[in-house]
């Protein structure tokens, strides 16, 4: 069974993941010791983006779009509300945008919609049938299923939209990426665990698209 608590976890992004995506020079021309801290300094509206002469302008905007997210936790009354599993296009993807697999939880598909809203990516988002759970109660629950994930992409036409056939899933459903793969086909990529961290995931694997580029 789920776990009981009063709020859902929604893994919001910790120093040593966000320093992932910097330099990771720790040359200190930010004045800060090393990456690390100042991907601390960063989730803590310490510092600006800025103050690292080694980002390019797309990195810096996606870096301030993403410390100001909302990243309050979910309460557990709203568990299990659904929504369809039907593809949602966001800042009108062309046929080389990203297609983002996720849950049916309502509050995970509205969390990956504002991320990718407010950071201006360009991307598909696709919520797979998990009964509800979000992606984490689905992976321990063996709802996030490949199977759930080919019929949504058969039932939404996905491979018509898509050129390249690659597809995200969350990091928390690693164990799940060969069974995804082999049964849909698709090359399959695992991102990250923190949802708010699939922008700069998507920009380091060359998927990222900008809104109106």
């Amino acid at each position: 069974m789920v776990v009981e608590q009063e709020m859902a976890e929604i893994y919001p992004p910790d120093p040593e993941d966000l320093s992932a995506y910097l330099p990771e020079t720790d040359c200190g021309a930010c004045g800060f010791p090393d990456c690390l801290a100042f991907a601390a300094a960063l989730l803590e509206k310490k510092a600006s983006p800025r103050k690292c002469p080694d980002l390019d302008d797309d990195l810096v905007g996606l870096l301030d779009s993403i410390i100001v997210l909302e990243k309050d936790p979910i309460p557990y009354n709203i568990m299990m509300e659904q929504v369809p599993c039907e593809l949602i296009q966001v800042h009108n993807p062309d046929d080389s945008a990203p297609l983002l697999v996720t849950a049916n939880f309502r509050e995970t598909v509205r969390i990956m919609q504002m991320i990718l809203e407010q950071t201006a990516t360009s991307a598909f988002l696709l919520p797979t049938y998990t009964h509800g759970y979000s992606v984490d109660n689905a992976v321990h629950e063996r709802m996030f299923k490949a199977i759930e994930i080919w019929k949504a992409i058969q039932d939404n036409g996905v491979n018509e939209k898509i050129a390249r056939p690659v597809l995200v899933i969350p990091g928390l459903a690693e164990a799940e990426k060969n069974s995804i793969r082999q049964l849909t086909r698709w090359e399959v990529l695992v991102g990250p665990v923190s949802g708010f961290l699939v922008p700069l995931f998507l920009m380091e694997n060359g998927l990222w698209l900008k809104k109106d580029r």
